[in-house]
């Protein structure tokens, strides 16, 4: 970019409307020349694994969130796990890219399946994932590629109005970039956003609750005390002290028989209840609005559903998880793959036939114990296009929800 290059229309607008996005204009503390802004505001957000980033709800945090943590697992290995298949009009004379199942044998050496999981966990997590093409064929279409980690790589705009890529001090070309954003993200940044940025205060509140039941839980929080009673009887710290430790060693020690008190003092148990003093409650309702964020429902993550929303059978609840988190981003990925590494009339798509069971007459299973079951099963062979009437590529697919990009 010259000189003489004019600033692009987001550019523009951006500094018109808010200026600077990072300048920030303090007073120095009183007596000094340090601005509270430029020095401890920034230390605590360092000591917290967020440094140079002001958004709390990013993939740090989900990484470090036990909750967060595990639903990264679930959705990255389930759409990970899903079959990605290539299709053409002619797939007999079409020639499979070596990306469909082995785009990074260096990095990636277990196939596509292995890429799948870290950039979805990178969608999730960061907001973002980047694929960065180390190969092309002669046509120009990539031949292989791998992952540009979203934590060491985010997408920024330029005085032109253009994205660009910096890795480290080098940066990439937009052409070797294939970007996939979870959402349009604020309208000024070059990316989405992270599936827990709006839910960052739930996940310092359960790290929070989780470090309260440690201390409840290693005794860190008193369940009884001593009193003096004796109004002429006054007693200094170091006193109080000793009298504490006597008394937890001789209690501890103790074969449980009755504790002899001396004059003047009194034992007095307090009613905190240790759930309460947990934060259960707390801990519980946290990770199930953020298990939410992710879409992951809380059976998967072994907690008790409370007040309905029951699922009748394991296949019901895969389906559910498939339709409304799983089924828009897999298809995302595939739309994404199709648009910018396959040429016009090909495409990838995610086999999802085994995300959800389906109970068919050729499995033995008659459905005689879920009744419920069995009828669902018979709609669905009733909506069931006749065999004879399907081409062969659509015969070897399961029915209903389980091809995604057509």
């Amino acid at each position: 970019m010259t000189d003489e290059s004019k600033p692009g229309l987001l550019s523009r607008i951006a500094r018109g409307v808010a200026g600077p996005l990072l300048s920030r204009d303090v007073e120095p503390l009183e007596g000094t020349n340090m601005s509270l802004w430029n020095s401890i505001i920034p230390n605590w957000w360092s000591e917290n694994g967020m440094s140079g980033n002001y958004y709390p709800g990013n993939g740090l945090l989900a990484d470090r969130t036990w909750v967060t943590n595990r639903c990264l697992q679930l959705n990255s290995q389930q759409i990970g796990s899903m079959p990605l298949r290539f299709e053409a009009p002619n797939v007999a004379e079409s020639v499979e890219p070596a990306w469909v199942s082995n785009p990074d044998p260096l990095y990636y050496p277990n196939g596509i399946s292995s890429l799948i999981r870290a950039l979805v966990r990178d969608y999730y997590g960061w907001g973002w994932c980047l694929i960065y093409i180390t190969a092309r064929y002669a046509n120009g279409y990539p031949r292989n590629f791998t992952r540009i980690p979203a934590s060491r790589c985010e997408p920024m705009w330029d005085d032109s109005g253009r994205k660009v890529y910096k890795l480290g001090e080098k940066y990439l070309d937009p052409a070797d970039i294939i970007q996939i954003d979870r959402d349009c993200g604020d309208g000024w940044l070059a990316h989405g956003t992270s599936a827990i940025r709006s839910y960052a205060q739930l996940a310092w509140g359960l790290q929070a609750a989780g470090n309260q039941a440690m201390a409840v839980n290693n005794g860190g929080v008193p369940t009884s005390v001593l009193k003096v009673t004796d109004p002429n009887r006054k007693i200094n710290a170091e006193q109080a002290g000793e009298l504490g430790t006597q008394w937890d060693n001789r209690t501890r020690a103790g074969s449980g028989g009755p504790a002899v008190l001396p004059y003047g003092l009194d034992f007095d148990p307090l009613g905190w209840n240790p759930k309460d003093m947990a934060l259960i409650d707390t801990q519980e309702f946290n990770a199930l609005a953020l298990a939410a964020a992710f879409g992951v429902y809380a059976v998967f993550l072994n907690m008790a559903i409370k007040d309905g929303m029951t699922y009748q059978n394991p296949a019901m609840l895969g389906e559910m998880w498939w339709r409304f988190e799983l089924r828009p981003t897999a298809k995302g990925f595939a739309d994404a793959l199709t648009a910018q590494a396959l040429p016009s009339g090909q495409w990838v798509w995610f086999d999802a036939k085994d995300t959800f069971l389906q109970i068919e007459p050729q499995s033995g299973n008659t459905g005689q114990d879920d009744p419920e079951a069995a009828a669902v099963a018979a709609d669905s062979q009733a909506d069931s296009p006749p065999a004879a009437a399907a081409s062969p590529a659509q015969q070897s697919r399961a029915p209903g929800l389980t091809v995604v990009g057509r």
